[in-house]
């Protein structure tokens, strides 16, 4: 079948209706490249008669739109906006459940006046009754109930979790149901827009809806592994819910804001990329297994305060008989690369040794002295990870 062809001058035509974010440059192929707020589109492009067709389902995909072609009718049918957004719900909340139980006597939350049930979100991953929420979720619930859109209730089971990344796996004795797409952390930018659907205030509440844009990435907010930063309204409840892209796939976990007197918009999800990490050790081994140096590090004062760094990690502390004292790294030693991979900060290290499995190599390059050397670890794996 022939490709459907807009068939518009392109340069006059995103200069009056898409703004001055498309950009048509001639390749030095003789070919056309398209560019959508700074970034290429893959397309094949025609040149006839002078004037520029590019395919309509690719150019509309770019945008964030939908198209419907009805040869039939000879018409193709353009869909943004407001639209999108309301068809982008109807095809996600399926995918959105509550999670609800009770706490158990042994947490520090537990009243003996009080009802202890504590609830949050999960994203069903998988058709058989896999679901992901927050370590923090589940933590200390005593019994877990999983609410889905049509509010049937099914128990869940607890399968893995992990506080560092503050991601869990539960599971529940149902099948059909429908996985959300998880996206591609390198696909989303600063500056675009994206939903937060959860539990938030009330569980009469779940499956509400925010809008925001992605207000920065590599983010540090207070855990060990970078975060997504937007201004998309989280409450509490919305805790394990889905951060999604105006293409509707998944590319965070939402898991806490800042909050006090003046703070607004300051809200965090866990990056689809530290998520995947996590489930897939979650189904390989049934934990994440960290690689473990025995080593323990202080940073910087301007990398303790967000400011750009050139300083690495000093070595503070080396445990007796570890990987690390067994490879020769010294106190007071400075480790300025993992594996020829800058480091400046402790999240820089943990999210680059995210690579790696216990029983791993990895090359630290250190400042000791006036000299630089570098030292060959084989990592071993830590009773606590």
């Amino acid at each position: 079948m022939k490709r459907k062809y807009m068939g518009v001058l392109l340069g006059l035509f995103i200069a009056m209706n898409l703004g001055a974010g498309t950009v048509v440059n001639a390749a030095q192929n003789g070919k056309t490249a398209v560019y959508v707020n700074d970034k290429l589109i893959p397309v094949e492009t025609k040149v006839v008669d002078g004037k520029v067709y590019v395919p309509l389902k690719s150019f509309t995909e770019s945008i964030g739109a939908e198209v419907q072609v009805n040869e039939k009718e000879n018409t193709a049918r353009i869909k943004t906006g407001g639209t999108t957004v309301s068809s982008l719900l109807n095809k996600l909340s399926p995918s959105v459940v509550g999670i609800i139980g009770k706490l158990r006597k042994s947490s520090q939350d537990y009243s003996s006046r009080g009802e202890n049930l504590v609830f949050g979100t999960g994203v069903i991953y998988r058709s058989d009754g896999f679901i992901i929420t927050n370590a923090h979720v589940v933590a200390d619930m005593d019994t877990i109930v999983v609410v889905l859109s049509n509010g049937k209730a099914y128990k869940a089971r607890l399968k893995a979790m992990d506080e560092k990344c503050d991601v869990a796996m539960i599971k529940i004795d149902k099948g059909g149901l429908t996985p959300a797409v998880f996206g591609d952390i390198k696909d989303i930018a600063a500056g675009e827009s994206v939903i937060a659907i959860g539990t938030p205030l009330s569980f009469s509440l779940r499956n509400s809806a925010t809008m925001g844009i992605i207000s920065g990435l590599n983010r540090s907010a207070e855990g060990e592994y970078k975060f997504i930063q937007s201004d998309a309204a989280i409450n509490g409840g919305n805790s394990g819910g889905p951060l999604v892209n105006m293409k509707g796939k998944v590319i965070g976990i939402n898991t806490v804001k800042y909050t006090g007197f003046g703070i607004e918009g300051l809200s965090f999800s866990i990056p689809i990329d530290t998520v995947k990490y996590a489930i897939s050790h979650f189904e390989k081994y049934g934990k994440i297994r960290r690689p473990y140096l025995g080593a323990t590090f202080s940073e910087g004062v301007a990398a303790k305060y967000g400011l750009p760094s050139n300083e690495g990690l000093t070595v503070t502390e080396i445990e007796s008989n570890s990987p690390a004292q067994k490879a020769g790294l010294k106190v007071e030693d400075m480790v300025i690369g993992l594996n020829k991979v800058k480091i400046s900060t402790k999240i820089d290290y943990n999210e680059e040794m995210k690579k790696f499995l216990p029983g791993d190599t990895v090359v630290l390059t250190v400042i000791r002295g006036e000299k630089q050397v570098q030292i060959k670890v084989k990592c071993s794996e830590s009773s606590n990870t």
